[in-house]
């Protein structure tokens, strides 16, 4: 067990190096999810970490503690999965490991924080920003514009002509694509990543001020547009993703939809990684 001011990390894997870099992510990690909704309020109590050494204890740890849907998190091929405020991974190699504790580590965070949920396509591309870390020393780093993996998956789609409509996109979760094919939960994560960009940067980040309020009425449980049963975030209502994002944005989805896929061209065409 290792504990941090934020974090309790528990852990069958022995190399010490990784377990304090590990740390070292989800407290860096921790300082810039508060970067994205400074109003939303931190509690005193740590949050629960579980990184496994190998899949097969992961798998054992998942059967016992998540009940009917651990037949779903066991189809993820390769990651980790948050329940609530808690999140089980296994070791990937260092590199992937600190990627995934990263992105599940903002489940986490919002699980913990937000009384509502705001639309988890959304959810995940936040999460998703949070993927690649770079390390100053013995600190972890982050570009949250900078995700070549998903960049890359992102540009494949463009010149395919395989872009999932928005309208499409806005009511589905993580949980609806884990027995697809290999491109098309790529596709799924790398568009989520997209429009988490979008509302972050686009218009000379006209948006960002709209994604804090989002986050700020959500931790309050005063989310405009969510049609969720009240503090449960495991009930969420599909239908909430369209009021949700046209009143944060101030515009309807197909103009939404229009300016995110002339954002979403824009950054697909950069050079890939």
């Amino acid at each position: 067990m290792v504990t941090t001011p934020h974090y309790v990390i528990r852990s069958t894997i022995e190399d010490e190096q990784i377990l304090a870099g590990v740390a070292q992510v989800m407290e860096g990690a921790f300082g810039q999810y508060r970067q994205l909704a400074p109003e939303v309020p931190v509690t005193d109590q740590p949050m629960e970490c579980f990184l496994f050494a190998n899949r097969p204890q992961w798998a054992a740890f998942t059967k016992d503690h998540t009940g009917v849907d651990a037949s779903t998190y066991l189809q993820i091929n390769r990651g980790g999965y948050t329940v609530r405020d808690w999140y089980v991974a296994y070791f990937l190699g260092d590199i992937a490991t600190y990627s995934v504790a990263a992105h599940e580590g903002f489940h986490q965070y919002l699980g913990r924080h937000l009384k509502q949920r705001i639309p988890p396509f959304l959810e995940e591309g936040l999460a998703c920003m949070f993927e690649d870390v770079t390390w100053d020393g013995k600190l972890p780093r982050w570009d949250l514009t900078v995700n070549y993996g998903r960049q890359n998956a992102l540009h494949q789609a463009m010149v395919d002509d395989r872009l999932l409509p928005l309208e499409d996109l806005i009511g589905t979760h993580a949980g609806q694509i884990v027995n697809r094919s290999h491109e098309q939960i790529s596709l799924f994560y790398a568009q989520c990543w997209a429009f988490a960009r979008f509302i972050r940067e686009a218009d000379h980040g006209r948006y960002r001020d709209a994604l804090a309020r989002m986050l700020a009425d959500a931790a309050a449980g005063k989310l405009v547009g969510d049609q969720s049963p009240k503090n449960d975030r495991s009930l969420w209502n599909s239908r909430s993703a369209r009021p949700v994002l046209e009143y944060y944005l101030g515009m309807e989805l197909p103009e939404i939809d229009k300016q995110y896929r002339a954002f979403v061209s824009r950054i697909a065409n950069l050079q890939a990684g």
